[in-house]
């Protein structure tokens, strides 16, 4: 069996490059615990440089300028992002990808993306909570992932959900519910925050971002799924139907 994982992901339309946004970014995660800090970073998949400390990380690897001509033109300056790996201890690892200008101006949004090794004494929800109110975000989930729900062999829907994916430019959307979602403002009319509320289930309301859990702790998903796929399918059917592509 393979021992469960969560995984943090959200999208923003936040200035993400910004060495501000960095430092607040890495500071969350690594006063978080000590077991999350970044061990080995990367700006492709070497991992070959080690972590040597906020300042560094975010001086060297936040945010490194790039510039692509396209057909004879200059793209508006890009930036690339940092992927960073941890082994010992409690494994996980992690990237975001500064949100893309095209030639029409044109900014993509930016992404945060996180995966760890579960364990029920690490806060992941006060990390989560931290990253959508930093990143304002336009849509975040927070999942632990056990293999009731790592489905073999796979549908399309089902890898997106299970690598944390919001469909991307060409198909934009929910493939699934996540135990804890954070819907922004492009998402506000989708959120019935009065009903959801009447059901039971857990929102709060961070600087404009509706965040909605299915229970009230993320170790439900872990320690009782039959429950937790109960009360998930109850919060679904408070949403437009076509809203999440599993059904």
């Amino acid at each position: 069996m393979a021992k469960p994982n969560i995984i943090i992901s959200i999208d923003t339309s936040a200035e993400t490059e910004t060495a501000d946004f960095g430092r607040a970014f890495i500071e969350n995660l690594c006063h978080a615990d000590p077991r999350l800090v970044p061990e080995r970073l990367s700006t492709t998949e070497g991992y070959k440089e080690p972590f040597l400390g906020i300042d560094d990380f975010v001086a060297n690897w936040w945010a490194i300028p790039i510039k692509t001509t396209v057909d004879g033109q200059t793209r508006p300056d890009s930036f690339d992002g940092p992927s960073w790996k941890r082994k010992s201890t409690l494994a996980s690892r992690g990237m975001i990808s500064h949100g893309i200008t095209d030639l029409r101006h044109h900014k993509y949004p930016s992404g945060i993306w996180y995966e760890c090794r579960w364990v029920k004494d690490i806060d992941f929800n006060h990390l989560f909570d931290a990253w959508v109110r930093l990143s304002n975000a336009d849509i975040g989930m927070l999942h632990v992932f056990t293999d009731r729900e790592k489905q073999d062999p796979q549908t399309e829907d089902d890898s997106w959900f299970e690598t944390g994916s919001f469909g991307g430019p060409a198909k934009p959307g929910l493939p699934n519910m996540g135990w804890a979602m954070a819907y922004g403002a492009n998402y506000a009319a989708e959120v019935d925050v009065v009903r959801i509320r009447s059901e039971g289930f857990p929102v709060d309301e961070i600087d404009g971002v509706t965040v909605v859990r299915v229970t009230d702790k993320l170790s439900d998903v872990v320690d009782d799924f039959e429950q937790f796929s109960r009360r998930r399918a109850e919060l679904k059917a408070l949403f437009r139907p076509s809203l999440f592509w599993i059904t």
